[in-house]
């Protein structure tokens, strides 16, 4: 096209959304409120820190470095379900183009 924009493609499209939910899932996670180190009794199956009454959405790990989501929070189930649409999306992306291709080739 002389002077336009060209279509984006699905590669376009999957690398934009991936880009713009790691951004967002990045400013989340920096601006999130951290706590301390979390009593033994407020892990569940010694894996998972549940407790509403700790407002951190963010607490350290039980064991080793780095932090996890506190699943008390209603904040932590939104997080988890961004991450988990960021992470699902190319596939979802390329499973309907992959269709589309198919009932082109079709006709």
């Amino acid at each position: 096209m002389a002077g336009g924009l060209a279509p984006l493609s699905i590669g376009d499209v999957v690398a934009l959304i991936l880009l713009i939910g790691g951004v967002v899932l990045l400013v989340v996670l920096w601006a999130a409120p951290k706590g301390e180190r979390p009593h033994d009794a407020a892990w569940k199956g010694g894996a998972f820190y549940s407790n509403s009454r700790d407002r951190a959405l963010l607490v350290p790990k039980r064991f080793g470095v780095g932090y996890t989501l506190n699943f008390g929070n209603p904040w932590a189930w939104v997080l988890l379900a961004l991450i988990l649409v960021v992470a699902a999306a190319p596939l979802f992306l390329t499973m309907a183009y992959m269709r589309h291709l198919l009932s082109q080739m079709h006709r």
